[in-house]
C-alpha cells in the first residue's frame, strides 16, 4: 500500500513538473499590430496647422479629438531633449493619467531613447478613444516640425 502511495505521489509530482515545463517553453504571442509612432512637439514652438494636429490637440479641441487613429500619437515634450533624428523608445512609465472635465487624461511617460537617453513626456488622450503608452512598449519617436 505504502509503494503504492510513493508511485502515485512520484507520478503526480512527474506530472507535475511536465505541466510546468510545457507551460515555461510556450512562446510569447506575437505583436499583431506594428509598434505606434509617437510625434514630439516641442515647448518653444507653435504647432504646425494641419489636420494630422487638429485631429490629435485635445487641448484646443477636447471633444473631438482622437490621439492615437492610425497608430500615430502627438505627445509633447516636458523634460528632456528633442531626438534630432527618428529613433526607437520603450515607455519606461506612465503616470498621472486622471482625466480632467473633458474626459481627457494627460499622461506622463518618460520614455528611454535607443541612445539610453531619457525623455519626459505628456500624452493628452480620451481612454474611451485611445489606450495609454504602456510602460514596456515599444514605440517610433519621431519630432513633429
Amino acid at each position: 500500500m505504502r509503494s503504492l502511495l510513493i508511485a502515485t505521489v512520484g507520478f503526480l509530482v512527474l506530472l507535475a513538473g511536465a505541466a510546468f515545463v510545457a507551460v515555461a517553453t510556450v512562446p510569447a504571442q506575437p505583436r499583431t499590430s506594428p509598434p505606434r509612432t509617437v510625434f514630439v512637439a516641442g515647448a518653444a514652438r507653435p504647432l504646425p496647422d494641419t489636420s494630422f494636429v487638429r485631429t490629435r490637440d485635445c487641448l484646443s479641441r477636447p471633444r473631438a479629438c482622437v490621439n492615437g487613429v492610425g497608430g500615430l500619437e502627438l505627445v509633447y515634450l516636458t523634460k528632456g531633449t528633442m531626438p534630432r533624428r527618428p529613433t526607437t523608445a520603450t515607455v519606461l512609465t506612465d503616470t498621472d493619467c486622471a482625466a480632467d472635465r473633458n474626459g481627457v487624461s494627460h499622461c506622463s511617460n518618460i520614455l528611454r531613447l535607443a541612445s539610453g537617453r531619457r525623455i519626459t513626456v505628456r500624452h493628452d488622450h480620451k481612454m474611451m478613444n485611445d489606450p495609454c503608452l504602456s510602460p514596456g512598449e515599444r514605440v517610433r519617436v519621431r519630432s513633429i516640425r
